[in-house]
């Protein structure tokens, strides 16, 4: 019994060694060895991390309760990984996303889904859905206006999360993205964006949502991400080594 205790113990700190030698390497690098391990993008460590991160964040800021019986509807879904907190709390989910392969993969696991472009068809042609769950999303599109008036037009509540640009003003900065297989989570087309909170917020006003809640928090912060950055308006959307992010939620 005591040789097997001090096997697991001795397996237990080399896992823990390579843990931290794993949190010292570069993310970039890091990625680069886990999708080499095999492992697909969305189940990368910090892609979890980041998920749960901003579930955390999310369930902090609102009450639920208040929406029961509305049916959800996730885009740029992934896997669908956000989307199952929602199901978990007993809600009607539908996730989407723009690549057919998603989409298949979600439906082998049972959730309800189809294939959604977000640059070419808006969500209010998608069906009848009071609450659209758009994280990680809009500044991978080329027409974040476009989508952001469709949810206006379909959906009771938006809860919007996106990495933005640090600028006081209501602009937006147009990026190319990745491609090949670092880029199964980037933009369907090779164009995105970084819009400013300023720009968020107003075009969600004039989409017809009464209130825009900015709910980003600490709470929220990843390895990649963070929430609670300090404002100076030079443009960036990355800084020190993470994104710049914000989360809102917008209710008509």
């Amino acid at each position: 019994m005591a040789g097997s205790l001090r096997a697991v113990t001795g397996k237990q700190l080399q896992l823990g060694v390579l843990a931290r030698r794993m949190q010292s390497i570069p993310l970039t690098a890091r990625t680069v060895l886990e999708r080499a391990s095999g492992k697909s993008i969305f189940e990368a460590r910090y892609y979890r991390e980041s998920q749960l991160s901003r579930l955390a964040n999310l369930f902090a800021h609102i009450d639920v309760e208040k929406w029961r019986g509305m049916r959800v509807l996730e885009v740029g879904a992934g896997l669908g990984h956000l989307g199952d907190a929602f199901t978990a709390l007993g809600f009607d989910v539908t996730s989407t996303d723009g690549r057919p392969e998603h989409v298949e993969a979600m439906r082998a696991r049972g959730r309800e889904s189809f294939v959604l472009d977000l640059d070419r068809d808006g969500v209010d042609k998608a069906g009848d859905y009071d609450i659209i769950l758009a994280f990680g999303v809009l500044y991978h599109l080329a027409k974040p206006q476009e989508f952001l008036q469709s949810c206006g037009a379909a959906a009771k509540v938006l809860l919007l999360e996106t990495c933005v640009c640090d600028d006081r003003e209501p602009v937006v900065k147009w990026v190319k993205e990745s491609s090949g297989w670092l880029g199964p989570d980037q933009a369907v087309s090779p164009n995105g964006c970084r819009p400013s909170p300023a720009w968020v917020e107003k075009t969600c006003s004039e989409a017809g949502f009464r209130t825009v809640r900015d709910i980003s928090s600490s709470i929220g912060n990843w390895t990649s991400g963070r929430f609670d950055w300090e404002a100076h308006s030079t443009g960036e959307w990355s800084r020190s080594g993470y994104n710049l992010r914000k989360m809102w939620v917008c209710e008509r």
